[in-house]
């Protein structure tokens, strides 16, 4: 008798490579006509491990992101000038170690460099998450870590530090400090038309909080087809709600779908911030908007939004002359975009329409594009004509009209990468002229 046994299925580390190149070429004009010259090259480098313990179930992985900028038509005399300028920043966007379905699903972690973003703010971040999973459909999600920002490792490019904290390196004469972050989420978890996050956050800095929020963010499906979503946000540094954001939208059956806004916005700055010294009132709007889809390649929508924004005295302060103590700003949009073939995939044309008017002035887009996929999913041309007039209403010679168009194309390579070349060009009385040219080589592939 010969007994047979069956060889376990191999099981390895997954690899993905992402890699974009993109250049731009262009030039601007100062206010004393002087040109600057800008030549940069921006390189995108991801490198990803998924399935690192070999095991077949994926609950260990590893994500990261580095990016590499380079300008060469900076002067000597520009770099000296301006602080922040270099030639150039190599920094890490992220790169983080995360493990899921731990202890039975109990636990979840992510440790390293990561973006966090909810309803209280965007955050980036060097530190961990820990989410503790209950039965109940509840979860308990803790972080803490230190602030990235930009002029503190040399390996950092964030556009999202806390308002009014930023540290200009060369100006200021004591060094950035380090800002710590901490918080934690109740969220509700495997619930099918149901989420909800309740989120407290908290940053300091040289042993003094800078800002202080506690809020939460909510998706319910009330009836198949009608779905509320909000967000709410409270400032405890300044005690005042700082968001506040309804939506609501309906689709009824397969060709219509209506969208309705309401946001209540009020500026929110760090605690020791100049900025807080100016009083402002919450900014609300309203928006409104409609779609059609008459056919699988075909979408209409047209909309409308109402702004209004307060002006009166604030907390005892007092205005001087003949002040709005409210104003009032409005605008429409209306546009129409078709896919040819039968997905949709031959090209598509695109037409878009905007007016914003009221207190600030007015301003009127109009917005034409399209795609042709020469040989589909492998060569495509694109163009595109953009005409803007505005008139600012406060500042009396700040008017214009402003037309653009861009020609282009793409090359994909087996799905895996792709080649694709811009020009632009934009005219007004402003700047009149503005010539682009920006190239991407972009990189996507397992190994």
């Amino acid at each position: 008798m010969i007994a047979c046994a069956t060889a376990p299925e191999a099981a390895a580390i997954e690899f993905r490579i992402e890699a974009q190149t993109r250049g731009d070429a262009y030039q601007l004009v100062t206010s004393g006509n002087e040109v600057l010259n800008r030549n940069r090259l921006h390189q995108y480098l991801g490198l990803s491990l998924y399935d690192i313990e070999g095991s077949g179930e994926s609950r260990w992985s590893f994500t990261s992101m580095f990016r590499f900028d380079v300008d060469f038509g900076l002067s000597d005399a520009e770099i000296e000038r301006v602080p922040t300028a270099g030639r150039s920043q190599m920094s890490i966007q992220y790169a983080s170690l995360e493990g899921h379905d731990l202890l039975g699903g109990l636990l979840e972690v992510r440790l390293g460099r990561q973006l966090l973003a909810d309803g209280l703010d965007y955050l980036m971040f060097d530190g961990a998450v820990v989410t503790v999973n209950s039965p109940w459909y509840l979860g308990l999600e803790v972080m803490a870590g230190a602030e990235v920002k930009n002029e503190m490792w040399g390996i950092n490019d964030s556009q999202l530090e806390v308002d009014g904290t930023r540290y200009i390196k060369g100006i200021e004469e004591n060094g950035d400090k380090a800002t710590l972050a901490f918080g934690a989420a109740l969220v509700t978890r495997n619930l099918d038309y149901s989420r909800y996050r309740l989120a407290y956050r908290r940053y300091f800095s040289d042993g003094a909080v800078d800002q202080e929020k506690i809020g939460g963010t909510f998706h319910q499906r009330i009836v198949e087809g009608v779905d509320l979503s909000g967000v709410m946000t409270w400032d405890m540094f300044n005690a005042r709600f700082e968001r506040l954001q309804y939506g609501l939208r309906v689709r009824a059956g397969d060709a219509h779908e209506v969208e309705a806004e309401y946001v209540r916005t009020s500026p929110s700055f760090d605690g020791d911030s100049i900025f807080n010294i100016f009083s402002s009132l919450p900014m609300n709007d309203l928006n409104l908007r409609w779609r059609l889809y008459p056919g699988k390649n075909d979408r209409l929508y047209a909309g409308g939004k109402l702004g209004l924004a307060g002006n009166e005295a604030y907390q005892g302060d007092v205005l001087y002359g003949n002040v709005d103590t409210m104003v009032i700003g409005w605008g429409a949009m209306a546009g129409w975009a078709h896919g040819f073939g039968a997905r949709g995939i031959d090209g598509r044309i695109s037409v878009d329409f905007s007016f914003d008017g009221g207190y600030a002035g007015d301003r009127l887009l109009g917005d034409v594009s399209g795609v042709w996929a020469v040989v589909p999913r492998e060569w495509e041309l694109e163009a595109r004509l953009t005409a803007l007039a505005f008139d600012d209403a406060v500042q009396e010679n700040l008017h214009a009209f402003s037309f653009g168009y861009q020609v282009g194309g793409r090359y994909l390579i087996d799905k895996r990468a792709a080649f694709a070349l811009v020009a632009e060009h934009n005219m007004n009385r402003l700047q009149t002229q503005q010539f682009r040219v920006f190239a991407l080589i972009d990189v996507d592939l397992w190994l």
